[in-house]
């Protein structure tokens, strides 16, 4: 294997959850099933009363059903098709992580989003002149919100902040800056 595809997968493995919980739970389920109608067969082959239900007791109440027995159906195919729409929903949707992959010359550096929305969120501050916590960002995928209060009395250049945050997510990597949107709230605090 060339390192290069030895980093290709530490990179996705990084980026990407892992369905192996879903799949686990999936067989364990399919597993207790299997040997539950196969432990009911073979009882009801030596002749002796079954643990829960005889299997052949169920497909044919199945198919001459009471009403009773279409209640507890329905509420079974119910609780069946939402474990398959989860489960179909899992095998689908890419199960990304909050995580990026900035390129380095010594190899890929994965980058939490929370560190790029705190990094929009000081060089924010930084170029508003507002306190610490007078500045806050969001970063999701490659799009970085950032709120900023103004203090009271202190105007705010709004384009400003945007090149200062576009200026310090472009040292991380030039994905990040490409789309910062900057929010000044209309009200500010006092200092």
């Amino acid at each position: 294997m060339s390192n290069g595809s030895v980093e290709r997968r530490i990179r996705r493995r990084s980026v990407h959850r892992s369905r192996s919980t879903a799949v686990a739970v999936s067989l364990v389920v399919l597993a207790l099933v299997a040997a539950w109608i196969g432990t009911e067969s073979v009882l009801r082959a030596l002749g002796r009363p079954p643990l829960l239900a005889d299997p052949q007791t169920a497909v044919d109440a199945a198919l001459r059903p009471d009403a009773a027995s279409i209640t507890v159906a329905e509420v079974v195919a119910v609780v069946l098709v939402v474990l398959g729409v989860v489960l179909v929903v899992l095998a689908l949707k890419p199960g990304r992580q909050h995580r990026s992959v900035v390129e380095h010359d010594r190899g890929a550096v994965i980058v939490d989003t929370r560190i790029v929305a705190s990094t929009a969120a000081n060089a924010a501050g930084r170029a508003a002149g507002v306190p610490e916590g007078n500045a806050s960002a969001t970063a999701r995928g490659r799009r970085t919100d950032v709120r900023v209060v103004p203090v009271t009395g202190v105007p705010v250049d709004e384009h400003a902040v945007e090149e200062a945050v576009r200026a310090r997510l472009g040292g991380l990597d030039e994905r990040f800056a490409r789309r910062v949107r900057v929010h000044l709230e209309q009200k500010g605090t006092l200092a």
